[in-house]
């Protein structure tokens, strides 16, 4: 009977944006990126390691 009718559009977060105006995306310091040398180094040991351990798995 007494039902609350809900916006089309969402309310904004006006302190949310405020702050995202200010400070930016989030970002994270020092992080390696995925076409940096090192990273792609770590994704070629990481496999390396995911492959060994399959083998182990199936001939145990």
């Amino acid at each position: 009977m007494f039902a609350f009718k809900r916006s089309a559009r969402p309310k904004k977060d006006r302190v949310g944006n405020f702050l995202f105006r200010i400070f930016g995306p989030a970002t994270v310091e020092g992080a390696i990126q995925g076409w940096s040398p090192e990273a792609r180094e770590q994704y070629k040991r990481m496999r390396q390691n995911h492959r060994r351990a399959a083998e182990e798995q199936s001939e145990a």
